[in-house]
């Protein structure tokens, strides 16, 4: 081998040794450490919001019960459900107007009695009611306010016209939107003369309602024809002697002081005995809905009898009328104006009541408060003067009311 190529050759060795070298080939502690990557800079802190309060809740309605006597059972059941719808629309109307109350209703049955309603009465106030509509019979009111005058829970009737609730002892517990039977009487005395009757016999129930009526028709009239007073519990009376009482009279007309049941029947027995005299009635009769309790409904034709009268138009009325035909009531019943216009002051003043007593949170209510039966202001018996009279009539079973009486223009048309 030549001298040149062992040079070459150990210049190739040399090189590629320290080619193996520079690649790490060995140990590499000794190796300069990688420049560190610069810190990451720390994020700022964010600011905390100040914490938001949480959204304060609405306080629960305050619950006010409100008692209804309404007589479901009775001589006068037909109207009840009248009566409850125009409380149930108050109600709603109540709860629809505002939050901070809740209105509720508790019904329970007067049975047109004294005893019964006494004893309904106590329940409702066993249940916390704060005040009581009704009843709508005198003497379920008169019998009622017995029990709820000591426990100081007021009454508001919305049927009852007996004079002999003005004079109850009742404590200043008891009041009523409708007028005294003492102005009704005079109002009938002159629908009758208006009508061209002038002999008229008067049939009327011993209850409350049916002797205060009887008795300040007669001392309005006059002398009667004749005049039978009869009990209205259902077997108690005789509707067959009580017509024969006015056909042997020799009556040009009748004036019945009824009930629908009762009053239903001995009107079928005038018919049959063929009576052809004229008919009146007074407010518990005065209603469409007493043609159900007619067998032969051909005996109520030509039927005019006289029931309190509803104010002038107003938003209140207006406002219930509307309310009250949208749930399917008859606008012309009998008393539905006056059980709204209870509701809705007995409501008002349990709002107002700081004591727990609504007495007198109802009197100052009642001072000139304009509800859908009129403006009302009770007097120191808890009496109102009323509106008046409407003068209605059945031809047929159509019933119809188109003319009025007032104390100052007397019988007039609408």
């Amino acid at each position: 081998m030549k001298f040149t190529t062992k040079i070459f050759l150990i210049m190739v060795g040399l090189i590629v040794t320290s080619l193996i070298l520079a690649c790490g080939g060995g140990d590499d502690s000794d190796a300069p450490a990688a420049p560190a990557a610069p810190a990451a800079k720390a994020a700022p802190t964010a600011t905390a919001e100040p914490a938001k309060p949480e959204k304060e809740k609405e306080a629960p309605a305050t619950v006010v019960k409100i008692g209804l006597l309404s007589p479901q059972t009775g001589p006068i059941a037909v109207y009840a459900p009248g009566f409850e719808d125009a409380a149930n629309v108050a109600i709603t109307a109540l709860n629809d107007s505002q939050k901070s109350h809740e209105f509720e209703l508790i019904v329970a049955d007067s049975g047109c009695d004294g005893t019964q309603a006494a004893t309904s009465a106590q329940s409702l106030i066993d249940s916390g009611v704060v005040g009581i509509v009704g009843a709508a019979c005198s003497g379920a009111t008169l019998g009622a306010i017995a029990v709820a005058a000591p426990a100081g829970v007021p009454m508001l009737s919305y049927a009852s016209t007996s004079p002999a609730v003005t004079t109850a002892d009742d404590d200043g517990y008891l009041f009523r939107v409708v007028p005294s039977d003492a102005q009704q009487s005079v109002a009938l005395v002159d629908v009758v003369k208006s009508e061209g009757s002038s002999n008229p016999a008067v049939l009327y129930m011993t209850n409350d309602y049916g002797a205060g009526l009887a008795e300040n028709f007669k001392g309005a009239w006059g002398s009667v024809c004749t005049e039978v007073g009869y009990d209205p519990t259902e077997g108690s009376y005789d509707a067959s002697t009580l017509a024969q009482a006015v056909v042997d009279g020799g009556c040009d007309s009748v004036v019945l002081m009824s009930y629908a049941t009762d009053g239903a029947a001995i009107m079928e027995e005038l018919l049959s005995q063929g009576f052809s005299g004229d008919l009146y009635g007074a407010d518990g009769v005065a209603d469409s809905a007493f043609v159900e309790s007619f067998t032969d409904t051909a005996a109520v034709d030509g039927l005019v009898a006289t029931k309190p009268r509803p104010g002038k138009d107003s938003s209140a009325k207006s406002a219930f009328e509307t309310a009250y035909a949208a749930a399917g009531g008859n606008t012309e019943g009998i008393y539905t104006h006056e059980t709204y216009d209870a509701v809705n002051i007995i409501a008002h003043a349990g709002k107002a009541d700081s004591d727990g007593d609504l007495r007198d949170d109802l009197a100052e209510i009642g001072s000139s408060y304009d509800g859908a039966s009129g403006s009302h202001t009770f007097d120191d018996n808890g009496d109102v003067p009323g509106t008046g009279y409407e003068i209605c009539r059945f031809s047929g079973t159509n019933f119809s009311c188109e003319q009025i009486w007032t104390s100052e223009g007397g019988v007039e048309g609408k």
